[in-house]
C-alpha cells in the first residue's frame, strides 16, 4: 500500500509541473509580444502578410479599339500569412480576424482611363492562401499611340496587424497595346460647287486631317462620272501620326465640250479610303463626298487651231496693206 501510494505522489507531481511549465511558456510568451516592441515582435515570430495579384494574359492580347471599348480584366487577389512556429499559434488564436487588403491604381499611361471595382477586400487572418476575385476596366483614348506599350499600375497593400504581422505592400503592372484606329476629317476649302463654261475645267480642293492614332494613308477615288465627262484626282496623300497633321488633294473636273450651247448640271462622287501607312490591310471606313459642276455657255471645240490661224492671216494682211499705203 505504502509503494502505491508513493507511485501517486510522483504521478501527481509530474503533472503539476507539466503544467507549470505550460502555463509558464504560455505567460512568457504573452510577455515577449506585451514587452518587445512592436516591429522586433513582428521578426520574432515572423509573421508577415503576403499578397499576389494575377490575370489572364489572353484578356489583354487582343489591341484596344481607342475611342469607344470598355475593357474589362478580372484580376485574382491572393493573400496569405506567412508565419514561423509561434506565429501559427497565434493565428489560431485570433481566430475569425480578418484583413483588410486595399487596392489603387497608382500610375497609368497618360491616354488611358483605369477603375478598379474593388478598392478594399477581406481576407481572413490564414497561413492558407486565400483567393478573391475582382476586376479593372480601361479604355484608351483616340490619342494612344496605335500598337505602343500601355500600362495600368495597381498597388496592392496592407497594413500592419495586430501589432506584430508585418505590412505589405507591391505594385502589380498590367499592360496592352492599343488598337489602330483610322479616323479622317475631310474639309472642302472651295465647297462642292461651281459653275464654269464648257471649255473651262473645275478644280476642287480636298483638305484631309487626321484624327487617328498612326501615321495614315488617304486612298482616293473617282466612283461615277457622267458620260463624256472627265474626272482625275489625286490618288493618295499621307497624313503624319501627330493628331491634326493636314495633307491636301485636288479633283479636276472637265465637262461635256461637244459643239453647241451647254447648260449642264452634273454630279461627280469620289472616295477617301484611310489605311494604316505600313500595313494597306488595316483599312478604316471609307468616305464619300459629291461635287456639282454646272455648265454654262457655247462650246466650239477644233475651232481653236481655224480662228488662230484666221487672226494670223488677218494679222499678215494689215501688215502688208500698212505698206504698200506707205
Amino acid at each position: 500500500m505504502e509503494n502505491k501510494s508513493c507511485g501517486d505522489k510522483n504521478m501527481a507531481s509530474k503533472l503539476r509541473a507539466v503544467k507549470s511549465c505550460f502555463v509558464l511558456g504560455i505567460l512568457l510568451m504573452s510577455l515577449s509580444i506585451t514587452i518587445v516592441p512592436s516591429t522586433s515582435a513582428g521578426l520574432l515570430l515572423n509573421l508577415q502578410s503576403v499578397i499576389t495579384v494575377e490575370w489572364e494574359t489572353n484578356q489583354t492580347a487582343d489591341p484596344v479599339i481607342p475611342r469607344g471599348e470598355l475593357r474589362p480584366v478580372d484580376l485574382r487577389v491572393t493573400y496569405v500569412v506567412n508565419r514561423g512556429a509561434l506565429g501559427g499559434t497565434l493565428l489560431s488564436i485570433w481566430g475569425s480576424k480578418q484583413a483588410f487588403v486595399d487596392l489603387e491604381i497608382v500610375d497609368k499611361s497618360s491616354w488611358v482611363t483605369a477603375t478598379l471595382a474593388l478598392s478594399t477586400i477581406s481576407f481572413p487572418l490564414s497561413a492558407t492562401p486565400q483567393t478573391k476575385r475582382t476586376s479593372v476596366s480601361f479604355q484608351v483614348d483616340e490619342n494612344a499611340p496605335a500598337f505602343g506599350l500601355g500600362y495600368i499600375k495597381i498597388k496592392a497593400s496592407i497594413d500592419l496587424m495586430a501589432g506584430i504581422i508585418e505590412p505589405f505592400e507591391q505594385t502589380f503592372t498590367l499592360n496592352f497595346v492599343p488598337d489602330y484606329k483610322p479616323l479622317i476629317n475631310p474639309t472642302l476649302p472651295d465647297a462642292n460647287t461651281k459653275e464654269i463654261g464648257p471649255m473651262d475645267t473645275a478644280v476642287f480642293p480636298i483638305q484631309v486631317e487626321n484624327l487617328g492614332n498612326a501615321r495614315t494613308v488617304v486612298l482616293f477615288d473617282v466612283v461615277s462620272v457622267p458620260e463624256d465627262w472627265n474626272a482625275v484626282i489625286t490618288s493618295q496623300v499621307t497624313l503624319d501620326e501627330e493628331k491634326g497633321s493636314k495633307n491636301t488633294a485636288y479633283l479636276v473636273i472637265k465637262p461635256n465640250k461637244s459643239f453647241g450651247y451647254h447648260f449642264d448640271e452634273q454630279t461627280i462622287r469620289i472616295s477617301m479610303k484611310p489605311v494604316k501607312a505600313d500595313d494597306y490591310s488595316k483599312q478604316g471606313t471609307i468616305l464619300y463626298e459629291s461635287f456639282l459642276v454646272q455648265s454654262r455657255g457655247f462650246s466650239t471645240p477644233g475651232f481653236e487651231s481655224i480662228l488662230f490661224i484666221g487672226a494670223l492671216l488677218v494679222t499678215i494682211l494689215l501688215i502688208k496693206m500698212s505698206r504698200r499705203n506707205k
